[in-house]
């Protein structure tokens, strides 16, 4: 089975995990990844490098910066086409996109009748104006399938008309990468330690944690703050303000690898976000390599949070700096609880692997493979040299 896989953020091994797992799991699976030649992943610019398991075609962005108004140098993509004659197309892009208008426009000349599956994680229910509502309604049209990360997206795709496959298929975990405390790496001494990994941005929900840290200053904590963005100023603000700065440590932005180091330094994790008119949880992948590091976790009720948290962590209302504050509290005096959470996160988190992805992923393939027509059109356009 040939695919080709078409991802903007599939730049390095460590962010293919998804195309690395389902190779190595299923050796009939050709694969092939178009990617951009760079991309800013969590506010780090990060250059596309090779990778040993598959090929990988690099092209450069045009237009804008903007995860749905970019697209691609169209001529690598067209090679990977013609070269690679994929069986099927794997698309990484909202329906309502540019570059998924352009690649669905690629295809049907360069590959027609092949089927295209896309992964989309929209769960907030927008209607766009023209030409992107024209550029969705096409695009429902075009693809086999749609897989999606979590429930919340697909209810957005189902209310929006769209009526073929679409089975979650959910973000995965590194389950060697991101692993419980060595025995050997003692906790440190002192104060039970509060964790917040992600970009600092409006509506992740950082002044509700500001708000629920000033409620429990008589307990004795302390935070560390892993990532950076425009709201981490206000944040410290009013940190600030209420005489809990000093307690706070910032690591800035980092590099994906450094992360599961940074999780043995916490006793909890917390994820806050709130609902805004742009932003709600689409899965929250934090929280599942917080559990693979047996990590408690305590989440807001925004978007899929409550989905992937289950019964293994504690969730507040979202918006609710009292609600959460008391989350905290019982967390922080109860080290039964604690323990509880955290084994309960290890036994979770494997339907979370990426193996079970990958079994998810192959799955989608071959049922959408059986509804391919018994024969396809041969491509019309030969490749410019």
């Amino acid at each position: 089975m040939r695919v080709l896989r078409i991802a903007h953020s599939s730049l390095t091994p460590a962010l293919r995990h998804r195309e690395r797992a389902l190779v190595k799991c299923y050796p009939d699976v050709d694969l092939e990844v178009v990617t951009t030649k760079r991309w800013r992943e969590a506010e780090i610019e990060v250059e596309a490098t090779a990778d040993d398991l598959f090929p990988v075609r690099t092209a450069r962005t045009y237009f804008s910066k903007h995860i749905q108004l970019f697209a691609y140098d169209p001529r690598p993509v067209i090679r990977a086409l013609r070269e690679h004659q994929p069986h099927l197309i794997d698309i990484s892009h909202e329906p309502y996109s540019v570059a998924c208008a352009e690649l669905l426009t690629l295809c049907d000349w360069f590959a027609p009748g092949v089927p295209i599956v896309m992964q989309t994680n929209q769960n907030i229910f927008h209607k766009y104006p023209p030409p992107f509502n024209w550029l969705e309604r096409r695009a429902f049209r075009r693809v086999a399938a749609a897989y999606a990360c979590s429930e919340t997206v697909v209810e957005v795709l189902r209310a929006k008309g769209f009526e073929k496959p679409a089975p979650i298929v959910t973000f995965g975990v590194d389950i060697e990468a991101f692993r419980p405390r060595p025995a050997e790496l003692k906790r440190p001494n002192g104060p039970l330690t509060i964790g917040y990994v992600g970009r600092m941005l409006p509506g992740k929900g950082l002044n509700v944690l500001a708000d629920a840290l000033d409620k429990i200053k008589d307990e004795a904590w302390q935070l560390l703050v892993v990532g950076d963005g425009s709201e981490r100023e206000e944040f410290e603000r009013r940190l600030d303000a209420s005489g809990v700065l000093n307690r706070a440590r910032f690591t800035g932005a980092i590099n994906f690898h450094q992360v599961p180091a940074y999780f043995h330094e916490m006793d909890l994790l917390v994820l806050p976000t709130e609902t805004t008119k742009r932003i709600r949880e689409q899965f929250g992948r934090v929280l599942v390599e917080a559990m693979a590091s047996g990590i408690p976790v305590i989440g807001s009720t925004c978007g899929a949070i409550p989905e992937v948290i289950g019964e293994a962590g504690m969730v507040f209302r979202e918006g609710s700096g009292e609600s959460l504050a008391a989350a905290l509290r019982q967390a922080l005096l109860d080290q039964g609880l604690r323990e509880r959470m955290a084994e309960a996160g290890l036994e979770r988190v494997g339907r979370y692997s990426w193996e079970r992805v990958a079994e998810k992923t192959y799955q989608l393939y071959k049922d959408v493979m059986r509804m391919r027509p018994a024969s396809v059109r041969k491509p019309s356009f030969e490749l410019a040299a």
